[in-house]
């Protein structure tokens, strides 16, 4: 193993708001350049513990007078709905868990005393659904008349509102970190004064000052996501393969007319949401195919000598298992159109996005989301190649190919091999990742593991043994990002215009694009967003925005543009 450098070694610690700094939501100065920019398996960083902040985006906005937030959709697993940092961010009278419940289930409260009777009461959550403003959707006539068929059926449903203990308080934990990088904020107060609570930037440029108090836990941070000033709806899905829950999931935050959709993970589209193979791997595949195809006709030799047992997943006589899922990407293209739809790119370091992501393209308003490191490197799993839109900061991981090496020289494991990059290149590895908020209690990522999370269970903890906090990345979080970054937009678009009115998806994704550059390095990093190979050699000489998109997001810029608009 090469010797330690200076040069290599992580900062000692970095500020928990980096990732606001990088996207230029915050004004932050780092300090100067204090040293030539190192090579690629360098690090180069300026002073990343101690910026001093002086102003952010929110300022900009405020200075515009008062501004009604924006309503953002999360898609996702659920949130957190009693986080001290989010509580007051989430829209609790528009959330819906279609995970639990076809036409929509809510948690109206949390029992404690188990004597309480079960309770259940009938909601129309989908009352009024109409869904002919969003225009043509490209659909066949039989495929039209099959949705306007569900748009119906929804709108004369019957949901349920429960008084159980609610789903997201155990399954939520990615769901509840994107929320933290959107919409989160300081659960604070100034001394005794509950009435007129200080903004929460006041804190931001004055974490130490005793005219405000982050609550009376001391274990809550000051956190900030990237517009604390928006509302969240959650809309709660489940992994299954169920194209009506999340056709439902789209066509409920149209009803809702939220400013923006975000969608930090896939679709399990089982046409989709596959991945192409490699060419090296398309042999492998083709003699598979042949295996598949001699079975295939085997079956139907033991067909045709009599009847055979049924087989319960395969489709029926007369059956179109891709209809649902076609009518669903026809839709989400058709809501985008009218709402920004902010997809991650995916996680698995394949030159080639996930689904939907895979489905941005330049008459939509679907925004495809990367990864980038504070090194200025794509994150090693972030997916990239052609739909992608842009970039935002987040963690990263090892890499051991024969295209590169990407190794925390710092790991005990470290020691144990013999890494070597001869004969390949080897990328500085990053140590940041994104700080957000956590699920409390052991269903959350740290289950009270780090540092930050090493609470007792108490009154003002409603966790058990887990914190608030933790590490969180992928490009869910850079999604996230930019998801509230879009808000940001839509808040300023309205103290423009005036009224509730806001950007379509179109015309969002096009000012995010403009907003984006390729030649900026990640605060509080010195390096320009750098190319890297992952999948075939000599990848990194490809146009830079094969990985980057139009490249790393400024928020400040998109505001302005909005701004003048």
């Amino acid at each position: 193993m090469p010797p330690q450098s200076e040069n290599t070694k992580p900062p000692a610690g970095y500020y928990y708001l980096w990732h606001l700094a990088a996207l230029r939501v915050i004004d932050a100065d780092f300090g100067p350049l204090t040293r030539p920019l190192p090579s690629n398996n360098e690090s180069a960083l300026r002073n990343a513990a101690n910026p001093v902040i002086t102003g952010s985006v929110w300022d900009t906005i405020a200075e515009l007078g008062a501004v009604s937030p924006a309503k953002v959709a999360l898609i996702d697993v659920g949130i957190s709905p009693d986080h001290p940092n989010l509580t007051t961010r989430i829209d609790h009278n528009a959330s819906i868990d279609l995970a639990t419940h076809r036409y929509g289930a809510r948690a109206l409260e949390i029992l404690n005393d188990t004597n309480s009777s079960y309770k259940e009461e009938k909601q129309a959550f989908f009352s009024g659904l109409d869904i002919s403003g969003l225009g043509n959707l490209g659909l066949s006539d039989d495929d039209k008349e099959y949705l306007d068929d569900i748009v119906a059926e929804y709108a004369a449903s019957n949901g349920v509102q429960r008084r159980l203990l609610d789903s997201n308080t155990m399954f939520a934990s990615h769901g509840t970190a994107c929320a933290g990088l959107i919409v989160g904020e300081p659960a604070a107060l100034p001394s005794g004064d509950s009435e007129n609570p200080s903004p929460p930037e006041y804190l931001l440029t004055n974490p130490d000052s005793t005219e405000a108090h982050p609550n009376k836990n001391p274990n809550l941070l000051p956190y900030f996501g990237a517009d604390p000033f928006s509302r969240l709806v959650n809309i709660t899905t489940s992994f299954e393969e169920d194209a009506r829950q999340f056709i439902a999931a789209f066509l409920y935050a149209h009803l809702q007319n939220v400013d923006v959709i975000v969608m930090p993970r896939g679709i399990p589209d089982p046409k989709r949401s596959a991945v192409e193979p490699k060419n090296e791997l398309k042999a492998d595949l083709e003699r598979w195919a042949n295996r598949d195809a001699a079975d295939l006709f085997a079956r139907i030799a033991v067909a045709e000598q009599g009847p055979s047992e049924l087989e319960p997943k395969a489709p029926q006589t007369g059956s179109n298992p891709d209809r649902l899922w076609k009518i669903l990407k026809q839709l989400i293209i058709g809501v985008s159109r009218k709402i920004p739809v902010i997809c991650a790119a995916g996680n698995s370091g394949e030159s080639q996005l996930i689904y939907p992501a895979s489905l941005a393209a330049p008459d939509n308003g679907i925004v495809a989301v990367g990864a980038v490191t504070v090194e200025g490197f794509r994150s090693c799993y972030s997916n990239y190649g052609e739909g992608l839109t842009l970039v935002a900061p987040s963690d990263d991981s090892e890499v051991f190919n024969r295209h590169q090496l990407r190794v925390d020289r710092l790991s005990p494991f470290a020691a144990k091999h013999q890494y070597s990059a001869d004969g390949g290149k080897e990328y500085c590895y990053s140590y940041f990742s994104l700080l957000s908020t956590d699920l409390p209690g052991v269903f959350g990522y740290d289950e009270g593991k780090a540092p930050w999370s090493s609470l007792l269970p108490s009154a003002n903890n409603p966790g058990v043994g887990g914190g608030y906090y933790t590490s969180f990345g992928g490009t869910s979080g850079a999604a996230a990002l930019v998801g509230g970054v879009a808000a940001l937009m839509q808040r300023t678009h309205r103290a423009v215009h005036g009224g509730t009115g806001k950007l379509n998806g179109v015309a969002v994704k096009n000012i995010l694009q403009e907003a984006s550059n390729l030649n900026s390095n990640v605060e509080p990093g010195l390096r320009p967003l750098t190319p890297d190979c992952m999948n075939a050699d000599n990848e990194d000489v490809i146009d830079p925005s094969y990985f980057f998109g139009a490249g790393l997001l400024n928020a400040a810029t998109a505001v302005n543009a909005v701004l003048t608009s």
